[in-house]
């Protein structure tokens, strides 16, 4: 095994936008993302005619709820962070983006029925 000298510098192949938005932020992204095509899978094969929201009320149901630990996490951070005297922006990000999908998806609601 090579050991690393003192001389080499550790390169970091991280965009620096992924960094400024945060890991956490972008996974939560891609959660609720998938969460729509995942839910309407879940209803399967219908007959003409017939209709079946129930993988897709379920997918609504497990993103409010993970939305809703994920705001309660994100809170814990702020606070945390705003005490150790560091930047907030990731956190505060990470608070907005359920409320923001939590209203989303109430519009979409009052919008399909």
């Amino acid at each position: 095994m090579r050991q690393r000298g003192d001389h080499e510098e550790v390169t970091d192949l991280t965009p620096d936008s992924w960094l400024k938005f945060g890991q956490r932020n972008v996974l939560y992204l891609g959660f609720v993302a998938l969460l729509i095509p995942f839910g309407m899978a879940l209803d399967g094969r219908r007959l003409p005619g017939t209709q079946s929201l129930g993988g897709l009320a379920f997918a609504l149901m497990l993103c409010g709820a993970v939305s809703l630990g994920f705001f309660l996490l994100n809170a814990g951070l702020m606070v945390f962070d705003l005490a150790r005297g560091r930047r907030i922006v990731k956190a505060l990000i990470g608070c907005v983006l359920p409320v923001l999908f939590g209203v989303m998806a109430v519009l979409a609601r009052h919008l399909v029925m």
